[in-house]
């Protein structure tokens, strides 16, 4: 069975250097161009480390790391406010990128960059496609929008926290199933994307309404939903379908990309 290993390009590389940089992020003076040279030379060996140790961990037969290009995505359009307090990446981190891509290359990982789509919607594509030919498709990412993948099949690494995510942690975290999330984050809000949810409506109502139904429709229907609950539902009824929209991964893209494209080496990377 052919798996492939998904790695979310910026949530590991960004954290990473997070991780490098912190010591400076509090001084009273910018550090010098030798020392953020130095920061990006450390998190590129950083990065490799972390990925060959992946390599030994998940033994993949197919591998790469999945980036995205700097644009206005189509969820911006859709809703201006999405990711809007995020902070940018580091410049320097920025412009640093290709040559970091080209060492990762040179090292046996190869990564992908597709225009106009979001690095979430390539991964999760890529990852339903493997399922879909009953193969094993792994995702390494802190980024939680991928839990809504599970019941497909779909695998979710954490490596910071050194989770692998299932249906019970979901529920012991959110309180709902993984089929749920969606509409559960645009119930409540979701700071990670600026959105904001339905006010006056926090986990534990979310949590409860959800019980009584796997969907939003059929819990208001159920008849031990309380009808001021359902009428400020309903009120919200435009925002809600625009939340369920962005937080939902895209799952079909044609991407035009071949799985032998992404076939992994281990010789090339010891």
């Amino acid at each position: 069975m052919a798996h492939l290993l998904l790695i979310d390009g910026l949530n590991l590389v960004r954290r990473l250097y997070a991780a490098q940089e912190r010591p400076f992020v509090n001084s009273a003076s910018p550090y010098s161009t030798a020392t953020g040279e130095q920061l990006l030379f450390n998190t590129s060996e950083q990065v490799l480390l972390v990925l060959k140790k992946l390599v030994r961990q998940f033994e993949p037969s197919h591998l790469t790391l999945v980036f995205e290009q700097p644009h206005l995505n189509w969820r911006a359009q859709l809703y201006p406010q999405y990711k809007a307090d995020r902070h940018p990446m580091p410049e320097h981190l920025q412009l640093a990128l290709p040559a970091l891509l080209q060492r990762l290359a040179d090292a046996g990982f190869n990564s992908v960059q597709l225009p106009e789509q979001e690095a979430d919607d390539i991964i999760a594509s890529l990852a339903m496609q493997m399922r879909q030919h009953q193969q094993q498709a792994t995702i390494v990412s802190t980024d939680k929008g991928y839990l809504q993948l599970l019941p497909a099949g779909v695998q979710l690494y954490d490596h910071f926290n050194r989770v692998q995510h299932s249906a019970d942690t979901v529920l012991q975290k959110f309180g709902v199933l993984p089929e749920q999330l969606v509409r559960y984050w645009s119930l409540v809000g979701d700071k990670t994307n600026n959105i904001s949810g339905v006010a006056g409506i926090g986990p534990k109502t979310a949590m409860e309404l959800l019980q009584l139904g796997p969907d939003i429709k059929t819990a208001l229907s159920h008849p031990d939903c309380p009808e001021k609950l359902a009428q400020k539902i309903k009120a919200a009824k435009a925002d809600l379908l625009v939340f369920m929209q962005i937080l939902s991964l895209k799952t079909d893209l044609q991407l035009g990309l071949n799985l032998q494209q992404f076939r992994y080496s281990p010789q090339r990377s010891d």
